[in-house]
């Protein structure tokens, strides 16, 4: 008997020390695996930024002391003086001396406004070349309209500069102004004022043909309830839009041309995958994709894209090497399929991932066209779009007009009254 439990205990010492060596292997491996995952960790640790460490009293809000003043300058034209006086003394109701000293205080304020109604006498003439009656036109009054120009340039900034909706200016004018106006007839002058900037507009579509460089974007717009796209072309003293119902590549060939020249800034849209001319894709939205994704992998595919990104705007590479780099990516091993869709879109548009290092005129992003919508953008969400053709129509010239003035530094009321002037005769 004690030798057979002395054998039992030989056989069970044996199957101890297989499965402590077998362990001892699985150790090995999980600490070897340990290591790779902190060198990567390091790795991507290494590209991101770190904040420096807050003082612990944090610095005093404000100018540093004895730093220069900020003063308002003084106005340049000063419209009337008022001299003050004092007989007594505020305090104690004394006798005062005479002034022993001055100074000057200047405040900027406004009138009450109030309309200007002005009564015109139009004298007739009969004219004997003509054979028929004459008469001279006044000059900023809108034929067959009961309102002024001004008020026409005044409602047409309110809707499309300050991006108010119709009932709010019809309020505005009433409450401010003392005008009671429709909204019917609100539109009906901007409608009259977009007839007026046909041939700016048609300048505007003419010009964006010939940039050489030019930003484009779309987004959603609404009009009758319907789903509708609303584009902008972008230069950098330029910027189109155009509201159609169709994204595909019919609307960026009407904008620009099918032999256009120039070099085109877009997002990774399908729409403008195959389009004949040289482009470059938008490596904020690649990044943004890539930050957002919370896995290991993830992770790591954005810190290796961030380095390709940093690498090709200091100039440390050129193209090709750039290329390799991104190909290189599909090396790395990754398997989600988040991380397998953003190799594919590198893929899918590398020959226009780097145009801007060919050509350092070119950005790296499509941030003009982005901020080239804003405007429509809030302007949707607030008026949740247009309901005619006649509003879309008013839209995408009053408001490509007016941002194009705007890049221009063009005053909208002065260079609006001289076209209005010109057109509503």
């Amino acid at each position: 008997m004690a030798c057979e439990s002395c054998e039992a205990i030989f056989q069970e010492n044996v199957v101890i020390k297989e499965e402590n060596k077998e362990l001892k292997e699985r150790m090995k491996q999980v600490e070897e695996k340990n290591r790779e995952l902190e060198a990567q960790l390091r790795e991507i640790k290494s590209y991101i930024w770190k904040p420096e460490k807050r003082a612990e009293v944090p610095r005093k809000l404000g100018p540093p002391m004895n730093h220069e003043p900020h003063n308002r300058p003084p106005p340049k034209q000063v419209h009337r003086i008022v001299r003050l006086s004092l007989g007594k003394c505020p305090g104690c109701g004394g006798v005062l001396s005479a002034p022993v000293r001055t100074r000057k205080r200047y405040v900027e304020d406004i009138r009450p406004p109030e309309p200007l109604n002005t009564g015109y006498e139009i004298p007739y003439y009969w004219c004997t070349h003509c054979e028929k009656q004459v008469s001279p036109r006044p000059a900023d009054a809108i034929p067959r309209c009961r309102f002024g120009m001004r008020l026409m340039l005044l409602v047409t900034f309110l809707r499309y500069g300050m991006l108010l909706p119709l009932n709010k200016i019809a309020k505005e004018l009433e409450v401010v102004y003392g005008i009671g106006i429709s909204e019917g007839c609100i539109v009906d002058s901007m409608t009259r004022f977009r007839e007026c900037l046909g041939p700016e507009f048609a300048g505007i579509r003419e010009g964006v043909k010939r940039l050489a460089l030019s930003h484009m974007d779309w987004t959603g717009w609404r009009k009758g309830g319907k789903t509708v796209w609303l584009w902008d072309f972008i230069g950098e003293k330029t910027s189109l839009l155009l509201i159609r119902e169709s994204r595909g590549k019919d609307v960026i060939y009407e904008a620009l041309g099918t032999d256009y020249k120039g070099i085109s800034v877009s997002d990774c849209m399908p729409t403008a995958r195959y389009l004949p001319w040289r482009q470059q894709k938008c490596w904020v939205h690649f990044l943004r994709y890539t930050r957002n994704l919370d896995s290991e992998q993830g992770k790591l595919l954005h810190a290796r894209l961030r380095n390709i990104y940093e690498t090709a705007r200091t100039g440390r590479a050129s193209v090709p090497e750039l290329l390799g780099m991104t190909d290189g990516l599909k090396a790395i091993g990754l398997t989600e399929k988040k991380c397998l869709s953003m190799l594919k879109r590198l893929d899918k548009y590398r020959d226009s991932l780097f145009t801007f290092v060919d050509d350092p005129g070119v950005p790296d992003n499509n941030n003009a066209a982005e901020r080239g919508l804003r405007r429509s953008v809030v302007m949707r969400k607030i008026t949740g779009g247009n309901r005619s053709d006649k509003g879309v129509r008013n839209h995408e010239v009053i408001m490509s007009v007016m941002q194009t003035w705007e890049k221009q530094g063009i005053d909208f009321f002065e260079k609006g009254m001289e076209i209005a002037q010109q057109n509503l005769r």
